[in-house]
């Protein structure tokens, strides 16, 4: 499969239902391949998928990619994507660093591949880098009662912290 192919040749592929649970997409198996997913955009613009596969487009080839699942390939509205699968349960293993502009850093965000490195899985929803996005400054990853505490403050704070309203 190229990289950049149409919609009829992915959802060609698509396999068993393996998670609704995401507010922007649905993941299937990818028929035929154990080791590919296909992630569904549920609305347009499709932004966590063009996300993800530019952001894949700007680190392949580097060692910041050794930390993210490989996208192989996208449909040419951005619907579709093509994504290494990896495993949620990382049982005990460390966390990554990773690069300061990577913003969702729950631990559904993570998944271990077959080869038995843990990578983030979900990288959609990432902040705006001014800079090569290999060349990031790394972060270690927050512990569960970190981001648990994250989550408490920004509860606190409701959808509208800063004021600035809703476009």
């Amino acid at each position: 499969m190229s990289r950049i192919v149409p919609e009829a040749d992915i959802e060609a592929n698509i396999g068993s239902l393996l998670s609704d649970s995401g507010s922007s997409r649905r993941v299937y198996l990818f028929n035929g391949d154990d080791d590919l997913v296909i992630k569904e955009g549920r609305s347009l613009p499709f932004a966590a998928n063009k996300t993800e596969w530019q952001i894949w487009e700007e680190i392949v080839g580097t060692e910041m990619a050794d930390i993210f699942a490989e996208c192989h390939a996208i449909s040419t509205t951005g619907k579709y994507l093509v994504m290494e699968r990896l495993d949620p349960d990382l049982g005990n293993q460390e966390r990554p660093a990773t690069p300061v502009w990577l913003t969702d850093r729950k631990a559904s965000c993570l998944g271990v591949s077959s080869k038995g490195a843990v990578k983030v899985l979900d990288y959609g929803q990432s902040n705006d880098f001014e800079g090569l996005r290999s060349k990031a400054p790394l972060q270690p990853w927050p512990s569960s009662s970190e981001v648990n505490r994250m989550g408490d403050i920004m509860s606190k704070l409701g959808d509208d912290p800063f004021g600035l309203g809703s476009d």
